[in-house]
């Protein structure tokens, strides 16, 4: 069990967000199922009740969690790509911050772990900004080239692809690698983030 800290008072909002991130600590360092009520709250120096009152159950914290992580990657990516001039290059940015949260931040297997407990998420959008993007880059670059009118639909089904590679990827990817006679190794892993990279940036030089 772990040491309890003193306990502290906070404001509701501020006691949302330090059980949040407290979660997400512990999310990051030993998957879902390190995430528990009981040592969030040692973590904080709160009850347990604190955070059934916030959350409702250990299910529903981990829903929060999702969302706020989710929060978290749009707000990144939005000022990324307000940033973006529309080249290729700027993509593996986007790239790189989608891989860190589903890998490094652990939301991959958040989101695997809640799905398979009957979970559904109940909204949407987090890359419709990305499409956004990269769809008015392309329209752009077919204007330039004198190409025909890009489609929004392949738009969208090419950032689909990139987010589902780089969600199984950290979950499944060594094994899928090999599985089509590649090593798994980290490099080889890393080397099919930039292959998935190159491909959407193809989008952009029609």
């Amino acid at each position: 069990m772990p040491r309890r800290k003193p306990r502290v008072r906070l404001g509701r909002d501020e006691a949302r967000r330090a059980i949040l991130e407290a979660a997400e600590k512990r999310l990051r360092e030993g998957g879902p199922e390190a995430v528990r009520v009981q040592h969030v709250a040692a973590d904080l120096g709160i009850t347990d009740a604190a955070i059934h009152h916030h959350f409702g159950s250990r299910q529903g914290l981990l829903e929060a969690l999702l969302r706020f992580g989710g929060r978290r990657i749009r707000d990144e990516l939005d000022a990324i790509l307000q940033a973006w001039d529309g080249e290729p290059a700027g993509l593996e940015r986007v790239a790189e911050r989608i891989a860190d949260a589903y890998s490094v931040q652990g939301h991959a297997r958040l989101a695997l772990w809640l799905s398979l407990s009957g979970w559904q998420p109940t909204s949407g959008g987090l890359f419709e900004p990305l499409v956004d993007a990269v769809h008015r880059a392309r329209l752009q670059a077919a204007r330039g080239n004198g190409s025909p009118r890009p489609r929004r639909q392949d738009t969208q089904y090419e950032v689909a692809l990139l987010n589902v590679a780089l969600a199984a990827e950290p979950l499944f990817g060594p094994g899928f690698l090999r599985s089509v006679g590649l090593d798994g190794e980290p490099s080889t892993q890393e080397g099919f983030r930039r292959w998935l990279v190159r491909r959407l940036a193809g989008l952009l030089t029609p």
